[in-house]
């Protein structure tokens, strides 16, 4: 939707506020401060509330996150998570229509003409070429005559109507959020919307937001780091669903039915799988009345089937190679542990070290001691955390310069690494500035809303969040070395690099 981003839990917190804020109190006592400050409940049919309370403004923040994402799709269905969360905008049997009733008989005659359109090209090379134009032109007037009883974003109206802020959603591979705020004196109307379009959604506009997704993607391929991103997220999975991410492939897009959305849905749009959260101005005690009146109707089921693939360890480099017109860029990525591992909080630190910020070890050799990159970064979760993902690191390099050398110098410092380990004072820097950033945001309504939402979908429970960050302030370096000389290694790495092409020789051929 609107502006969101496809991202990690890790990554989302991993925005950058100044370390300082950690002196206004220890890290210990905000913890302990906002980890009491959670409340829960759970209706009968199992949907989990998380409850905090703060008074110092008329306002609230919502979330709700499903534990489904783009590593939930079946083969020839990638994209429908993404798919479905622009869906979840177009609004319910009473919000975005004029007359209900006729519009659904609209959209059936919508859905079997495509039935018969998807039958006819199922036919290949014997299909009837007049028979499917003729389709066609039935299916554009269908779909036409079913937008008459469409209100244009009548759901979002009525949000931003009533002062609603930060209205969005995303979708990820392990999980999907929609969030905003509210003022406090709209609550029973956050929750009517909410409870409604969560049990009572209507997909309208389904082939028409379709090729809305259908061109975001064609976009994400449209540019040169565009194409290496999605090419390095496929090289370095063998077998698990990471390897397709969320946007989905475009044949699948444009073969997309309604009702697969709507199976998607009814698989994992579930009580048992969804997690709702309020922070602010709110009381627990209003909270449980309006979400037993309005989120009573979400549908209990059995749990969502499982992920059972598990990406196999990797023997050998990976490679790739882009000849493109534009910067060389180097990105390496290696398999690292899930965040369940315990060894997760070590990755992180250790990527930090190696190129999380100005002062990282890659930064400072390739873009002020060097200067053949202006920019260096590291970080896990990539594409995802919930499962074994890449740890990765980047770099963009200067003009002219040569990748293969940025490459060496990459593989240097993590011999460095490997054979020295962090310093003591490298390590106590880098675990200021994660908790710092950590901190700054859930002392944020919103952010803190979301992450304890995402925390209940990709972790099982949302005092994860806060067990994760001390598990950060426990990693020692010599935890940092002896993960360094486990995982970043030739044979688990996945290496994709932008080069220009190759300079023609002359008489025209290329060499």
């Amino acid at each position: 939707m609107k502006n969101a981003g496809h991202r990690s839990w890790a990554s989302v917190l991993g925005l950058t506020v100044a370390a300082s804020l950690l002196l206004a109190a220890p890290a210990g006592a905000l913890l302990e401060e906002l980890r009491d400050s959670v409340q829960e409940f759970e209706l009968e049919n199992g949907l989990r509330f998380l409850v905090v309370e703060r008074h110092d403004a008329p306002v609230f923040s919502y979330a709700t996150c499903v534990d489904a994402g783009g590593v939930c799709e079946e083969a020839g269905k990638t994209g429908i998570a993404h798919m479905f969360e622009h869906m979840a905008f177009k609004g319910t049997e009473t919000i975005g229509t004029t007359d209900f009733e006729a519009e659904r008989q609209a959209m059936a005659k919508v859905d079997a003409l495509w039935d018969e359109i998807r039958a006819e090209q199922a036919k290949g090379r014997r299909a009837d070429t007049t028979r499917l134009a003729e389709l066609r032109e039935e299916f554009d007037a269908a779909l036409e005559a079913s937008h008459e009883y469409v209100v244009q974003n009548d759901f979002w109206t009525v949000i931003e109507e009533n002062g609603g802020r930060m209205i969005n959603a995303f979708t990820g591979v392990d999980v999907t959020c929609y969030f905003y705020s509210l003022p406090s004196n709209r609550l029973e109307l956050c929750a009517r919307m909410e409870g409604d379009r969560m049990a009572h959604p209507v997909l309208r506009e389904f082939y028409q937001e379709r090729d809305v997704v259908r061109t975001e993607r064609r976009n994400s391929e449209s540019s040169p780091m565009g194409r290496l991103w999605l090419n390095s997220v496929s090289l370095g999975f063998e077998a698990h669903p990471y390897r397709d991410g969320v946007i989905g492939h475009v044949s699948d897009i444009e073969a997309f039915h309604r009702r697969d959305a709507r199976a998607f849905f009814d698989t994992y749009y579930v009580s048992n799988n969804m997690t709702v959260v309020f922070v602010g101005d709110v009381t627990l005690d209003e909270v449980k009345r309006f979400a037993r009146k309005y989120f009573s109707d979400v549908r209990e089921a059995p749990d969502p089937p499982p992920v059972v693939t598990v990406e196999p360890e990797h023997k050998a480099e990976r490679r790739l190679i882009m000849e493109e017109d534009a910067n060389p860029v180097v990105m390496a990525g290696y398999l690292c542990p899930a965040a369940s591992d315990p060894d997760y909080a070590t990755a992180e630190l250790m990527m930090e070290i190696l190129a999380g910020g100005r002062s990282s070890r890659l930064y400072e050799r390739l873009v002020k001691q060097e200067q053949i990159a202006t920019q260096a970064g590291a970080g896990t979760g990539n594409p995802g955390e919930k499962y074994p993902n890449m740890a990765g690191i980047f770099v963009y390099l200067a003009a002219g310069e040569d990748p293969f050398e940025a490459e060496q110098i990459v593989y240097e410092e993590i011999d460095r690494l490997i054979a020295e380990g962090p310093t003591p004072e490298e390590l106590e820097k880098v675990k200021t500035g994660y908790l710092a950033r950590q901190m700054r945001q859930l002392r944020e309504p919103g952010w803190f809303a979301l992450f304890l939402g995402m925390a209940e979908a990709v972790h099982g429970h949302w005092s994860e969040l806060f067990n994760h960050l001390d598990r950060i302030e426990a990693v020692t370096p010599e935890q940092v070395q002896a993960l360094a000389a486990k995982m970043l290694l030739k044979e688990n790495r996945s290496v994709a690099i932008m080069t220009k092409p190759a300079p023609e020789a002359e008489g025209g051929e290329q060499s």
